[in-house]
């Protein structure tokens, strides 16, 4: 992005998949094994003594020749998942092929899954490979392949390994006999087991919930047991629902399964994912539907009502979507009991909602009307066109001519700001204590350039929430961290003065709102500060 010819690291998640591969990194080999062998196809191999290696490792994953082989794979997995989301709206719905038409145009206008698919990291090709289990079990059922049904087992393996999306086993669901279905829920009204369903969801969010007292379980164990109609459900459930809550605490006891639903108090930067406690509860609520509507748009998003109740009309022919059952699944998850939340992460959820936002346009009188469809895809279209513009105009490009203008100065920096490779000699990675005692540390350089994607840990953005005003629940930093920060960002710290703001501009209504509530969407995207050091 520098200059032709250069080449600098901003995403700094790309290749973790090739540092496992190569065992420099703990993470899922998948990928990276695959990116690794396509680099030595080309001819980069890798050095004997590399392997194992911390620094090595890194050094050859983050090469100019495997970053190239990481993208590329990234954005052609992220341009077949575009037709593959086509062929399973036409197993679906084959009476309506116009469903899947609309479907594969919505995902690639996409600029959230367009923007993903640049990067070289594990995102875009696990999309892929959990849609193409998916492809290959509706195959089977619809089909009746026995061929499909032995082999899908091994396609879940690879939709679980790229990133341990475990979520995948729940499509065998769409195995079972819809008299199975109908067994279960007998006695049981459409609305009982959508309360039972968030119910027990819940149950597993407040146990898993680090900000949980104890003294409060046997509360919320009586409430529970007041919503099971115990006179109407089969025998069978009794126990399973009298039992659920010693499940849900025991799996929040296992190691694994905390890391991936309560997270640590404490990380490297401070604050660990555990530490949002009870903000958890409104950030996870808002999060999902923020993701559709910038991934999506505000037309696809209308219609994804639509598309639910459809297919929830259709009954027993409509079994075989059970096969997606993974993404209600997982969107019930992130809703939830999540600690992690960047919003890569929710990518698993584009593709379905494209499908079932299309299915629900198709279904009413709004598909009539050909102004409307022209503006269902004109506006996912200029919403990809704003997210293509952030990279485009990414701030560090004019930060360029900045440095250019100020070759003798010496610059503090926080993360993400990535200097010109010429003036990494001037630049030196700034830590906020150097502010602190008279901020005789900050007074040794003349400015000082903090960058969006860094400072806002201090404020609402994807993993805080929209409630910031307990400093101690904000995650990746401290509570002096943010009161820097905002301080800082506020114009009142006595020792910096703004000299220059370099923010990123947005014009559809989707990224400007996400803006004023939460930031630039972008991650390794955002606004650069320029302060002047005050002696």
């Amino acid at each position: 992005w520098d200059y032709p010819g250069s080449f600098t690291l901003v995403n700094f998640d790309e290749a973790g998949s090739c540092r496992a591969a190569l065992d420099g990194f703990e993470y899922s080999t998948f990928i990276g094994r695959q990116t690794v062998a396509i680099a030595e196809l080309s001819g980069y191999l890798v050095p004997p003594e590399t392997v194992g290696e911390y620094a090595p490792v890194k050094a050859y994953c983050h090469s100019r020749q495997h970053i190239a082989v990481a993208r590329s794979y990234s954005a052609v997995t992220g341009a077949l998942t575009v037709v593959l989301i086509g062929v399973i709206a036409l197993m679906l719905i084959p009476a309506r092929p116009e469903v899947a038409w609309t479907a594969s145009g919505l995902l690639a206008l996409s600029g959230f899954h367009m923007s993903e698919s640049h990067t070289g990291t594990v995102d875009a090709p696990s999309i892929f490979f959990i849609y193409l289990f998916f492809a290959v079990l509706i195959f089977a059922l619809r089909r009746g392949s026995k061929a499909a049904a032995i082999a899908s087992p091994v396609f879940m393996l690879a939709a679980i390994w790229c990133k341990y999306w475990v979520f995948a086993i729940f499509s065998y669901c769409a195995a079972l006999s819809w008299k199975f279905w109908t067994y279960l829920g007998e006695g049981l009204s459409s609305t009982r087991v959508v309360v039972l369903i968030f119910a027990t969801v819940i149950l597993f969010a407040l146990v898993t919930n680090a900000a949980f007292p104890i003294a409060s379980w046997f509360p919320v164990l009586g409430f529970y047991y007041l919503l099971v109609p115990w006179r109407g459900i089969r025998r069978i459930l009794i126990p399973v629902f009298l039992l659920m809550p010693i499940i849900a605490w025991l799996l929040s006891q296992v190691g694994i399964i905390s890391s991936f639903t309560t997270g640590e108090m404490e990380s490297n930067f401070g604050t660990g994912y555990a530490a949002v406690g009870w903000n958890k509860w409104l950030r996870n609520l808002v999060n999902v539907p923020a993701v559709l509507l910038v991934g999506l748009g505000i037309p696809a998003c209308l219609f994804i009502p639509a598309g639910i109740r459809t297919i929830v009309r259709e009954g027993s022919a409509g079994r075989v979507w059970l096969c997606l059952a993974p993404v209600a699944v997982f969107a019930l998850y992130m809703m939830f009991i999540a600690p992690v939340t960047y919003y890569r992460h929710y990518l698993a959820l584009i593709p379905a909602a494209a499908l079932i936002s299309s299915y629900g346009l198709w279904m009413t009188a709004w598909s009539r009307r050909p102004w409307f469809l022209a503006l269902f895809f004109v506006w996912p279209a200029l919403l990809a066109l704003d997210f293509e513009l952030d990279f485009q105009r990414d701030p560090r490009i004019e930060l360029r001519q900045w440095y250019v203008e100020h070759p003798l100065d010496r610059v503090f920096v926080s993360y993400y700001v990535n200097p010109p490779p010429k003036a990494m000699r001037q630049s030196q990675f700034f830590k906020p204590e150097y502010a602190y005692d008279g901020a005789k540390n900050l007074k040794q350089a003349s400015y000082l350039i903090l960058s969006e994607n860094w400072y806002d840990t201090a404020f609402a953005n994807e993993l805080n929430g929209p409630v910031t005003s307990i400093p101690e629940r904000l995650i990746k930093t401290t509570p002096e961290y943010a009161a820097f920060y905002r301080e800082t960002l506020a114009g009142n710290h006595p020792n910096l003065k703004l000299e220059q703001a370099i923010n990123v501009q947005n014009f559809m209504p989707e990224l400007v709102l996400h803006k004023w509530l939460y930031g630039t969407f972008q991650m390794f995207v955002g606004d650069m500060k320029i302060y002047r050091v005050v002696q």
